[in-house]
């Protein structure tokens, strides 16, 4: 016990970290002592009325002292605690380029938390590759909040699924009671998947989601912690034909829509990966970034059935790039124009391997704000 406890219960009988048979041991003494047990665990459900049970704020937040002199993180005893992927974002809303309403509404939600603001969630849909799953993850890092990946396949394979994700939500709730500065991004990636399906437990486990969902920040909510959910999809087909009260406002503080990129955010995009791969010698010896885009859009521009965006996705960029530095530092001084060329016949975009599929999508951007 540490010596600023045992100088305040002095002359009291302290029992630290017993297990059950020493509480058993204890309660048969039958004695009218006063005594202070020490635990980390909650009263044994049986002699819970038996005790008068006093919460110690930890010195160190989530981790115990053991923890700490192991280096262990907060985010790994979030992981441990939860049976979840729990992260803290090294990326911030400067690793994306363009986005420029996501980025605007961050902006505004910042100031608006100052004045007591509490947002529900984001909903994020489109094409595959425009950064749905990457956009939470510089948004958690921007605001300084945990990434909390709610991965529902992995607890539709638990025994009781409902009963795991009440626990995930009330372990969060009384962590707040004990940090209430504890801030967290939750994100629900590809959703559509819990959709549709005539599965049971999928079904009540939707439901339970959904009141969840409707009712966190507000006073009927049965949990109380500072949360802001995120969902994203790949396809709404699935959500407006089974479940389309999901995507309905109350829900959600805003739904967007992530497009192709504009030829603007797409140069944005492209010199982000320029720098990350270290690629400037390209644009300044062999090729430049116009004559690399004239000539994306001369092979694939025409199987684009949005005309007025760029035809590679943020992935697409970013795979084109990665390529260029695989090629460059496989054939050193032999590198040329040849070679990025080839990169921009080999990296085919969805565009045209996927091109109904992309418009159907396209189809249903009116019901967001569309980026």
């Amino acid at each position: 016990m540490p010596e600023e406890l045992k100088k305040i219960f002095n002359n009291l009988r302290i029992i630290e970290f017993p297990n059950k048979n020493d509480i058993l041991n204890l309660l048969r003494e039958n004695s009218n002592e006063n005594i202070i047990v020490l635990t980390n665990q909650e009263p044994f459900k049986e002699y819970e009325n038996l005790f008068i049970t006093k919460k110690i704020k930890n010195k160190f937040g989530l981790l115990s002292s053991q923890h700490k002199e192991m280096n262990f993180s907060e985010e790994k005893i979030l992981e441990m605690e939860l049976g979840l992927s729990v992260i803290k974002s090294p990326f911030t809303l400067k690793d994306i380029g363009g986005a420029k309403a996501l980025k605007e509404y961050t902006d505004l939600l910042i100031k608006a938390e100052k004045n007591g603001f509490k947002a529900k969630g984001v909903f994020l849909v489109g094409i595959p590759g425009t950064g749905k799953t990457f956009f939470p993850k510089c948004f958690a890092g921007e605001l300084g909040r945990k990434l909390i990946l709610l991965n529902l396949s992995q607890i539709m394979e638990s025994n009781e699924p409902i009963q795991k994700l009440n626990n995930i939500f009330e372990f969060l709730h009384k962590k707040q009671i004990d940090s209430k500065d504890e801030k967290y991004v939750i994100l629900i990636d590809e959703i559509e998947k819990m959709i549709g399906s005539s599965s049971v437990k999928e079904k009540q486990m939707l439901g339970r989601l959904l009141t969840i969902l409707n009712d966190i920040n507000t006073p009927a909510c049965e949990y109380s912690f500072n949360a802001i959910f995120f969902a994203t999809a790949n396809d709404l087909n699935s959500i407006l034909k089974n479940n389309p009260e999901f995507l309905r406002r109350g829900r959600w503080d805003e739904l967007f829509f992530i497009n192709l990129p504009t030829h603007e955010n797409a140069e944005e995009m492209f010199k982000i990966y320029i720098k990350k791969f270290n690629l400037k010698f390209v644009l300044e010896e062999i090729m430049n970034l116009d004559s690399i885009f004239a000539e994306i859009e001369a092979i694939y521009q025409k199987e684009n059935p949005i005309s007025n965006r760029f035809p590679y996705t943020p992935a697409e960029i970013e795979n084109f790039c990665k390529r260029l530095d695989f090629c460059k530092k496989a054939k050193g001084d032999e590198f040329n124009k040849k070679d990025i060329i080839e990169c921009i016949q080999l990296i085919i975009p969805l565009v045209k391997s996927a091109k109904e599929g992309i418009e159907k999508m396209v189809a249903q951007s009116e019901l967001f704000i569309e980026i």
